[in-house]
């Protein structure tokens, strides 16, 4: 049996990753199962990082994150160390999950569609659409931090203050303490927000979704701190990652014009190629875990107490799983499903919400804008997670020759 210290080390601050982090995983995983790197234990291959993302052995690694992070007493941690984000697998996480499941189930989701639609519709109403535009900013953003409006009762206006806040306290997985001020002045302004939010909502119910979740506490499925929780989780998680999602799906999508053109014609092809945008370009690139007990994987013992990692972006362009993975094909068939959103227990609640946010993104922008044009776009590579650094696009290039 091997130590940690045996295996081969992987470098996640190289040139090459920075600049082409899926073809260096790809490289990795196919010589390497199992690595480590200065972070901790590194899953490459896809059936380990599957098994890791459900195996109880192995809990949250939010915990240790926050002592990296250096974050102080207070209400920012307190928020942290109740929420579902600490919790390991057994009854309180499966508690917690539980009431959220039933409202954001694949089913229930579905009930969200319709406004969702409206709410891009109305962003993208609102983009010029004859000159070159931040997408970012005028697109990206707004969209999910509008869904958190309405499933709230807020006004549309919070969308700005929601967007600028959730990339605020996402800088937690920078796992960088100089930002721990920073995380901590949002998370105080969101608190309050939230707060806020709750009590104009227990005044003037609806059928939204935090209208559900006030019915779930005052039913007993959810405590009031839970209720709480929920309600800043979702907007903590929820913008960001869907924001640099939708951007990254119009990034590889109009960015072959050729299948942005067969999305126009037949929208039913979307929810596929927003699959294989979620497949071969993911927002998450890795995940975390800490290992709760002693234990082995691959030969290789993990004591207690071990970071580990599920390498997705390397699983993803894993050839023993998809072949060809380097190719981006919308028309792929009988593969295993991404790991972008984890898995059991650890899944993440909003999933389907976030894919059906990508999915009218594209039918909508494909439908009207075919000849969409990207001017400049840029993405910045963590170990963690894809971010999309710049997308400036001109929605109908026709109409700037036109003028």
């Amino acid at each position: 049996m091997q130590q940690i210290d045996d295996l081969p080390a992987m470098d996640f601050t190289s040139p090459e990753y920075r600049t082409k982090p899926f073809a260096v995983l790809s490289d990795c995983a196919r010589r390497w199962r199992i690595a480590r790197s200065a972070r901790g234990v590194e899953l490459l291959d896809y059936d380990l990082c599957r098994a890791a993302i459900i195996d109880r052995r192995l809990g949250t690694g939010h915990p240790k994150l926050m002592d990296v992070l250096g974050l102080p007493e207070g209400r920012a941690l307190d928020y942290k160390r109740n929420s579902i984000s600490f919790h390991n697998r057994g009854p309180r996480r499966r508690d917690l999950r539980l009431p959220i499941n039933r409202l954001m189930g694949p089913d229930a989701s579905e009930r969200f569609r319709t406004d969702i639609r409206a709410v891009v519709t109305r962003v993208v109403d609102a983009i010029p659409t004859d000159q070159p535009v931040d997408l970012i900013a005028t697109l990206c953003d707004p969209i999910p931090s509008a869904v958190y409006c309405y499933w709230t009762g807020a006004p549309f206006e919070d969308a700005a203050y929601i967007a600028r806040t959730s990339h605020r306290v996402q800088q937690v997985h920078t796992r960088n303490p100089d930002h721990a001020g920073d995380i901590v002045a949002a998370f105080e302004s969101l608190i309050d927000y939230v707060d806020e939010r709750i009590r104009v909502r227990r005044a003037d119910m609806g059928d939204d979704l935090l209208s559900d979740l006030i019915r779930a506490t005052d039913a007993g499925a959810l405590s009031e701190a839970d209720l709480r929780n929920w309600v800043i989780k979702l907007a903590e998680a929820n913008t960001d990652n869907s924001s640099h999602q939708i951007g990254i799906a119009l990034i590889e999508l109009a960015g072959r014009p050729d299948i942005w053109a067969r999305l126009g014609a037949d929208p039913s092809l979307v929810p596929a190629a927003v699959r294989e945008v979620m497949r071969f370009h993911p927002r998450s690139i890795s995940t975390s875990r800490e290992v709760m007990e002693d234990m082995v994987i691959e030969d290789t013992l993990l004591p207690k107490g071990t970071p580990v990692f599920a390498n997705i972006g390397a699983a993803h362009w894993d050839n023993r799983y998809y072949p060809d993975p380097d190719r981006f094909d919308i028309d792929r068939q009988d593969e295993p499903p991404h790991l972008n959103f984890g898995g059991g227990i650890f899944s993440c609640v909003g999933r389907y919400a976030v894919t059906m946010e990508v999915e009218e993104v594209i039918a909508l922008l494909a439908r009207r804008h075919p000849r969409l044009s990207l001017e400049r776009t840029g993405f910045s590579h963590s170990p963690m997670f894809t971010s999309v650094s710049e997308l400036v696009a001109t929605l109908d290039p026709t109409e700037r020759s036109a003028a």
